[in-house]
């Protein structure tokens, strides 16, 4: 492997070793919903209600959004088409100290896809690598024909695309398609190598997020907002979030710019993680290599397992078990294998943890019925505007007061005539 990272990394947190059998707190953990694409109903598997009239989102995972060829071929072309391109290759050590203490360090730098995917290979817990490929396949013809599986992979599972025609449902399309085309959110190449994590984070919109894996599995943790989990006395909006932000310590790093002084995205971090500790019982991505062609089931088993399990795969010393609410954090568990597709809903907080070297597509989806407000309020917001719900446009007012129901196309149109005239 080509030394793009010097050796010195390795010497740069001082007294650095794995230690176990630290004091694990308890946590309310739970299984995230799994629903075969050809049962899934988002207004019953994704949005729900409470008796007050609070409505919330979930997480939920759909099996089969895609065959196994249409993995094969998606994986098999990406890599073919941009295996050149240049991303850019996080490296992360972590540890702890003899104080029981986390360290960590992350390296950055520039390599080719290629050459990523040969560092994936080399990846293992405390010193792990990731790849977070942004607008990767933007402005690429020749994967018309990967980016179109992907989207209807995406779309036929809300209901936007029927029939052999593929006809459009104009309430269930996705927002952004008939946004101007340097304002719609790209799709993400995000490949993990074994023990690579992302950061513990909720996603910079609020509105839903989307992850299709391709290859290999991810583990996935989700701390539940508590308006998620128990009805609330007051109107929430947000799922009361704001006390998983705080109890978290969470920061906000700003992302893609909307003109030089403002940005659209502004997602929220921690440096707390619900995947710092690993038992030196798991099995090796090369060992779960060959489960998998043994005994597949024995494999997943295992995986569903270890994602429920905090003490062979525990959160770092100071993730609390309970919230600045002094509720019990709750946390949800699911694993993704390829063709899966995991609706990621706005307010949750999220962590990966890649036991085997993984590939998949991270995206964006604007809903109608729950996103189109979210929306339109996060544009105004970020761009420091004032919403006066009486002076905007007929459109804009009716997405505002819920009573939006003509085509999709028409909120954007709106949305941007008036932006262009202030």
């Amino acid at each position: 492997m080509n030394s793009f990272f010097p050796i010195v990394c390795l010497l740069s947190i001082p007294s650095v070793k794995l230690i176990f059998g630290l004091s694990i707190p308890q946590f309310t953990h739970d299984k995230v919903p799994i629903v075969d694409r050809s049962h899934f109903d988002p207004n019953k598997h994704y949005i729900h209600t409470h008796s007050n009239g609070n409505q919330f989102e979930t997480p939920v995972l759909i099996k089969n959004a895609l065959t196994k060829q249409q993995c094969e071929f998606t994986c098999d072309r990406i890599v073919q088409e941009l295996g050149d391109e240049s991303v850019t290759l996080q490296r992360k050590i972590h540890g702890t100290d003899n104080r029981g203490e986390d360290l960590s360090e992350t390296d950055i730098a520039d390599v080719t896809l290629l050459q990523a995917l040969d560092y994936m290979m080399e990846s293992e817990h405390g010193n792990s690598f990731f790849c977070f490929c942004e607008g990767l396949m933007d402005g690429h013809d020749k994967l018309k024909d990967v980016q179109k599986i992907l989207h209807d992979a995406k779309e036929s599972i809300f209901g936007a695309i029927i029939g052999d025609d593929k006809s459009s449902i104009h309430d269930r399309k996705d927002l952004f398609e008939s946004f101007p085309e340097e304002f719609r959110p790209s799709d993400c190449v995000v490949i993990a190598g074994e023990g690579a994590t992302s950061t513990l984070h909720r996603d910079p919109y609020t509105w839903t997020g989307t992850s299709l894996c391709l290859e290999g599995t991810k583990l996935w943790r989700f701390v539940a907002p508590p308006g998620a989990i128990s009805e609330r006395t007051h109107k929430s909006n947000d799922s009361d979030v704001g006390i998983i932000d705080d109890t978290v310590k969470s920061y906000r790093l700003p992302s893609v710019a909307w003109e030089n002084d403002s940005f659209l995205s502004c997602g929220w971090q921690s440096d707390m993680s619900l995947f710092r500790h690993r038992s030196e019982g798991i099995r090796s991505a090369e060992s779960f290599a060959s489960l998998e062609e043994t005994n597949p089931l024995q494999k997943y088993d295992e995986l569903v397992r270890l994602a429920l399990d905090v003490e062979k795969l525990s959160p770092s010393c100071d993730f609390p078990s309970e919230m600045s609410n002094h509720e019990a954090t709750t946390l949800y568990s699911v694993v993704q294998e390829p063709g899966d597709l995991l609706i990621i809903p706005a307010y949750w907080w999220h962590q990966t943890y890649a036991l085997e070297p993984s590939v998949a597509i991270a995206s964006q989806r604007g809903g109608v019925e729950r996103d189109a407000k979210r929306i339109v309020t996060h544009v105004f917001d970020t761009l420091g505007l004032p919403i006066h719900v009486d002076e905007l446009p007929c459109t804009l007012k009716d997405v505002m007061n819920d009573s939006f129901t003509g085509p999709t196309k028409n909120i954007s149109i709106a949305l941007f005539e008036y932006l262009a005239h202030l």
